[in-house]
């Protein structure tokens, strides 16, 4: 029953974990009778996590002290028993138990382990570091930690008080950048395109100046037709007015008997 009262306290934050990608959780169970910390919220910061682990190891509890060390998990993978049976076995044994679903940053196992130094005189402290899970396919990987887990756990029954701090590691999740894929033959025709026109400006790069430059563009050339009409024009125009022939006399005052017949 205290297995799943401990995992329902995780699963009441499963929903918010998926909020929270870079908290992990931590477990606190021991063979002797502690006092319940102040804070029970199942969102703390590693600083609220450490002042409740100095206050429930106030006074050195127990002879032996286990810091287990679980890099890359959340607080949903410690719902399903079948995943930790051995945790969840050695939970049920215990006399205490202290959970936080959600810390939000890393904890430090040195630190904790500064802090039982601190609070009694010559402990017996051990660490114990699993393997990381890996994103895909992480219950086989914690399935075999919990099994390594497992039997250090039953040595420690044997020997007499103890307590077990399960400390996990946040997550550190690489973002992946996207890379557009085309398929074969789009990507073939890109391909041929590229190269197409890599060689044609290598090829112009070598061509002399009036062959890699074009002068004599169709705008050029209507422009001079045009010219060529309009001068014919203006020629035949000025020559028209040029061939036109007036005698001189045509100038000339009639001073005879006529014109004096005439101004009569």
């Amino acid at each position: 029953m205290r297995l799943l009262s401990t995992a329902a306290a995780l699963a009441a934050c499963c929903a918010s974990a998926q909020a929270f990608s870079d908290t992990s959780p931590v477990i606190l169970f021991s063979s002797a009778k502690l006092e319940t910390p102040a804070s029970r919220n199942q969102v703390q910061s590693s600083a609220d996590v450490y002042t409740s682990l100095q206050q429930l190891l106030t006074g050195c509890p127990t002879e032996r002290y286990l810091i287990v060390s679980q890099p890359n998990i959340h607080a949903g993978d410690l719902v399903s028993r079948d995943a930790i049976p051995n945790l969840g076995r050695a939970i049920e044994k215990s006399q205490f138990r202290y959970t936080v679903a959600e810390v939000v940053g890393q904890l430090d196992t040195k630190t904790i382990s500064a802090n039982i130094e601190r609070a009694c005189e010559k402990p017996f402290i051990d660490e114990l570091e699993l393997a990381p899970l890996p994103s895909t396919n992480g219950a086989r990987t914690l399935k075999q930690n919990d099994e390594e887990l497992g039997m250090v756990l039953e040595q420690y029954e044997r020997e007499g008080s103890y307590t077990i701090i399960y400390a996990g590691l946040p997550r550190e999740e690489t973002h992946k950048t996207y890379t557009a894929e085309f398929e074969g033959a789009v990507h073939t025709e890109l391909k041929r395109q590229v190269h197409i026109q890599q060689r044609a400006d290598n090829n112009t790069r070598t061509l002399p100046l009036f062959e890699k430059y074009q002068y004599f563009t169709p705008g050029i050339f209507t422009g001079l037709i045009a010219f060529v009409i309009l001068m014919s024009i203006l020629y035949a125009g000025i020559a028209a007015v040029a061939s036109l022939e007036v005698p001189y006399g045509a100038f000339d005052k009639e001073m005879g008997p006529a014109a004096q017949k005439k101004q009569q």
